[in-house]
């Protein structure tokens, strides 16, 4: 077995260590698949761009009696949030779609999916019920979107990169919003159907480019060891791992590490993946709650309002330049994320999530002291004689938009792709994800009824109501949430098994766990984790020294346990890494 290259507990020590050999690939992969879910933040952006967009509010409004058009909050309502609809119906068939054809063919059924949705669109002009339809299709293929990409994006990188690569949904997220934000601004006044064709139509190039890089990446080797197909997981590793010098004995040592895995999972409950393990199993239990639990907690403290009516809400709360502004915003969400890539390994998941959540809390707080300042109803008159409230109000939104691309909008990914672990991951984060749609329609219908001046009249003030959401957030994250840095897939799956509590992941020595394991084994026992008298696992000693990317030592850095429970020497030096009879 060999011991593979590393770079410590939590990620790579230094930007150079990105452009090691071994990581090549795995990177390459990971940025091509990372172009599904620009598609996702385009859309937002772009569309909400076409409701302040004259041609296509004269084509798809209603006459007001005074020679003008107007898009009522009803049609508002059902055309950003029937979108959310069909990302629900689509990540619920990602799940036996994913099962069956891989996380490749999910993103195959998706693109085909979006493109017939955006022809739909466009195809006739005015038609309320085709523009209907066409986002409710595009819909559900962005929801299998949102469940293929991160789980390939957790499955191909080695584990000290893959919290970068799985926030880089995130990262390629914002920058669709960017672009969505800018090809609005260039095309909103032009005199022609182009003003809303051509940023409509701008989404078949994701469909196209992700068609393409279907031709180039490799299927995910776990997937095809769930489904049997060894010969052809081990090519895929290959293939992942062709430009490091050890290609071969990493290989190997990756195929042992998840055959061992996948049968240690068989023995402690079955090899065979099951709906009803999601709220029978307790493991899988665990696993299920903890996975919905983040991503809808991601959507409740109402960054979809922002994500979906950015330029509106600017607009009624007396900002000029909205479309401008709207830009300002999602540059920050881009500088959001990519600042998360330097502090995530410093401070961790979990703690990231729970500070960044009280800051963005606070800033709802006062969002929503500035709407009551403006007062209910009418609010509008009085932000236009006040304009310093309304830039108050856009300051607070991207102190609160920066804050979330720090943590919760990659994290929450990286988290929900880590914790839907084993046999059932498929199943997991694709009622997640369902879940995670399900809350962003809940902000999106709602909103035009709850801030519009017309019908609730909330204005600003909805800040409070999201303030509660971002409350309830960050709860759940310190009492479900573990860390999981520096955990390999594996470790994080054999952790679940073991049922260590979520407060004690951090410290705990799973070397020292794994070796009297193997003693106990070796001893013709069957005990897999010694219990403490309360029934939960032993107090965790101080965390053992990582040795590659799953592999333990224990805490004098002599022995080596492998993904076969054998204890091999440890190599001589980490560069020249041994291949173990």
């Amino acid at each position: 077995m060999v011991a593979a290259v590393t770079a410590g507990e939590g990620g790579v020590d230094h930007w150079g260590d990105w452009f090691k050999k071994e990581y090549r690939r795995p990177i390459l992969f990971c940025a091509l698949i990372a172009i599904a879910p620009v598609a996702y933040g385009y859309d937002g952006t772009y569309f909400t761009s076409l409701l302040e967009t004259p041609v296509f509010v004269r084509q798809f409004g209603d006459p007001t009696g005074d020679g003008e058009y107007a898009i009522s909050s009803s049609d508002q309502s059902l055309w950003v949030s029937i979108i959310q609809v069909g990302e629900v119906v689509g990540s619920l068939a990602a799940g036996p779609i994913g099962d069956f054809s891989g996380r490749k063919g999910g993103i195959f059924s998706a693109i085909t999916l979006l493109a017939i949705g955006v022809v739909l669109q466009m195809i006739v002009i005015g038609s309320s019920a085709l523009l209907t339809v066409g986002r409710l299709i595009a819909g559900a293929g962005i929801g299998i979107i949102s469940n293929a990409a991160p789980l390939y994006l957790s499955e191909i990188p080695p584990v000290e990169i893959r919290g970068a690569c799985v926030s880089s949904w995130q990262l390629m997220l914002a920058i669709g919003q960017v672009i969505g934000a800018c090809v609005g601004l260039g095309s909103h006044n032009l005199s022609s159907t182009a003003s809303w064709r051509i940023p409509v139509g701008i989404n078949l190039v994701w469909v196209v480019l992700l068609f393409g890089v279907l031709f180039i990446v490799p299927e995910s080797p776990r997937w095809l060891l769930y489904r049997g197909k060894e010969a052809k997981a081990e090519r895929a590793l290959a293939k992942i791992h062709g430009g490091s010098e050890y290609k071969d004995s990493l290989v190997q040592e990756q195929l042992a590490i998840l055959n061992k895995a996948r049968e240690e999972e068989a023995e402690a409950s079955s090899s065979v993946s099951r709906w009803s393990d999601l709220y029978r199993n307790p493991v899988e239990r665990r696993k299920f709650f903890a996975t919905v639990g983040i991503l809808v907690s991601q959507q409740i403290s109402g960054v979809q309002f922002i994500f979906s009516y950015t330029t509106t809400f600017f607009a009624l709360v007396g900002l000029k330049d909205t479309f401008i502004i709207t830009i300002v915003v999602d540059v920050i969400e881009v500088v959001g994320v990519l600042a998360s890539f330097f502090v995530v390994n410093r401070f961790g998941r979990r703690p990231l999530l729970i500070y960044t959540g009280i800051f963005m809390f606070i800033t709802l707080v006062v969002v929503g002291c500035l709407g009551a300042v403006a007062g209910q109803g009418d609010f509008e008159p009085y932000l236009a004689d006040h304009p310093s409230l309304g830039k108050a109000v856009a300051a607070m939104i991207c102190l609160y938009v920066f804050a979330f691309n720090v943590a919760w909008g990659p994290l929450a990914w990286v988290v929900a792709a880590e914790m839907s672990t084993g046999r059932n991951r498929q199943k997991h984060l694709s009622i997640g994800t369902a879940l995670f749609w399900v809350s962003a329609w809940a902000v999106t219908f709602t909103l035009p009824y709850l801030f519009q001046p017309a019908d609730a009249g909330l204005g600003p003030m909805i800040g409070f109501i999201y303030a509660v959401g971002g409350f309830l957030s960050v709860a759940f994250v310190y009492f479900f949430i573990p860390e999981t840095i520096g955990r390999t897939l594996e470790e994080i799956n054999f952790m679940m098994e073991a049922r260590i509590p979520t407060r004690q992941w951090k410290d705990f020595d799973l070397a020292t766990v794994v070796a009297r394991d193997e003693k106990k084994t070796a001893r013709g026992t069957t005990e897999h984790v010694e219990m403490t008298h309360d029934g939960t696992a032993a107090v965790p000693k101080p965390r053992a020294k990582r040795f590659g990317s799953s592999l333990w030592t224990n805490n004098n850095n002599k022995e080596v346990i492998d993904g076969h429970g054998g204890i091999t020497p440890t190599p001589a030096s980490k560069e020249q890494p041994e291949l173990n009879a």
